[in-house]
């Protein structure tokens, strides 16, 4: 008798489908643990926003033994982004233990450098200001409004011109020799806030974003300044595209490198944006030459140099990994389980881990592999004997076994089992 998969989620496991991806790359809003890498992310929260308020840029890498991706980069910076831009800082600051007289006003962007295909860094500063005007988390303000808000509060009326002569007089004050801002985008925000500018960015063409993006920039530091929010921390994600692309000219590099070094040597930069770059071996290799011609601040990871990286190496073990597992499968329950790891057992959490060798990207991918297989079989559980035959064998189709099969008890033979020879 067939199997129907999707029927026998929501039967046995109480999920009304796999809630893994079926990709190793991280989405924009996808379940997230904040108890995977705590150690971690605190580490983020003190090296790169507490202490780098009076720094300017800062590494994030990912090291494995065998491969540098897929250790969940993009996640923290995504969650500390959303962490950060929810109340403007409060938060992160407060965890990472900067006492309450000593607090500001912050804000964070993400960003990367695969964002339209883009391959230099000012397409990913427009896209940056785009993400201010974006809704950290469902019911929360963007960070373009919260801004809209402080100055309102602050000048004791909404009116547009006001807002515009305040904005304008707070530019002035930082701009140094940097160029009038872009008057549609003044404009937008004082009248409609973080709408107004979304309707004007929706309206920029790709050319204009790859050429004119620092200047939306500076009207998303103008914005902030008039709300007396003086750093934004610019995560941007995918360095290593610009490394590794082969269509980008050994020229070009150096050049938007050296589009970062412009930035954190003078105003209104220097001192205000913040840089977190994503970094690993393959990026490190291709982009030390460049580096080193522009000056920028060291990026390997060393002792000496220990207060400008943090280091994802991966889920060190099962409670890491039960852990993500967890909140996947929360997402799609159709009602409660006693067990909120169903149907994974503790044995196939520990051959997960071994099997991803810590990679969350890949433990996610594996995860949902397993448990289409398991459904479309009708297993009552994934037990370490299921997991350990399937990621060990090169060809799925040679496990097979039937509905009847007991493939929750232990002191079955896993090859009977699977091969359905009992």
């Amino acid at each position: 008798m067939s199997i129907d998969a999707i029927d026998h989620m929501e039967e046995a496991w109480s999920l009304d489908d796999n809630p893994f991806p079926n990709e190793a790359i991280n989405l924009e809003n996808t379940p997230y643990s904040p108890t995977v890498f705590d150690e971690e992310v605190q580490e983020f929260r003190r090296k790169f926003i507490r202490a780098s308020v009076h720094a300017n840029v800062g590494f994030l890498w990912s090291q494995g033994l065998h491969a540098d991706t897929g250790f969940g980069k993009t996640t923290l910076m995504r969650q500390i982004s959303k962490e950060i831009n929810q109340d403007l800082g409060v938060d992160t600051l407060t965890k990472a233990g900067v006492r309450e007289n000593k607090r500001v006003l912050v804000a964070a962007a993400y960003s990367n450098l695969n964002n339209l295909g883009a391959s230099g860094l000012y397409p990913v500063l427009f896209n940056a200001v785009l993400d201010l005007a974006k809704e950290p988390t469902p019911g929360t303000k963007c960070v373009l409004d919260q801004a809209r808000d402080l100055i309102v509060q602050g000048l004791g009326t909404d009116d547009p011109a006001s807002i515009v002569s305040h904005l304008i007089d707070s530019w002035l004050n930082i701009c140094g020799t940097a160029p009038p801002l872009r008057r549609e985008l003044v404009d937008s925000f004082a009248d409609n806030g973080a709408h107004g500018v979304k309707s004007v960015l929706a309206s920029v063409s790709a050319t204009a974003r790859l050429r004119n993006g620092l200047h939306y920039l500076d009207f998303g530091l103008a914005a902030l300044s008039a709300a007396g929010i003086n750093h934004l921390y610019l995560m941007i994600d995918q360095l290593e595209d610009l490394a590794t692309t082969r269509t980008i000219t050994a020229a070009k590099r150096s050049r938007e490198i050296g589009r970062i070094r412009d930035m954190l040597e003078g105003p209104p930069y220097a001192g205000r944006v913040h840089f977190i770059l994503t970094f690993h071996n393959r990026a490190a290799q291709k982009l030390e030459r460049f580096w080193e011609e522009n000056r920028l601040p060291r990026f390997e990871i060393s002792p000496s140099n220990t207060a400008s990286v943090v280091v994802l190496r991966g889920l060190k073990d099962d409670e890491q990994v039960a852990d993500v597992l967890r909140v996947y499968l929360e997402e799609q329950r159709n009602s409660s389980v006693e067990d909120e790891l169903l149907p994974f057992d503790p044995g196939a959490v520990t051959v997960l881990r071994e099997a991803s060798e810590g990679r969350i990207g890949i433990l996610l991918k594996h995860a949902r592999e397993i448990l289409d297989f398991a459904a479309s079989q009708g297993a009552p559980m994934i037990t370490e004997a299921l997991a350990s035959q399937f990621f060990g064998s090169t060809n799925s189709s040679e496990l097979e076994f039937g509905v009847g099969d007991d493939l929750g008890t232990p002191n079955n033979d896993i090859d009977d089992l699977l091969l359905h020879t009992r």
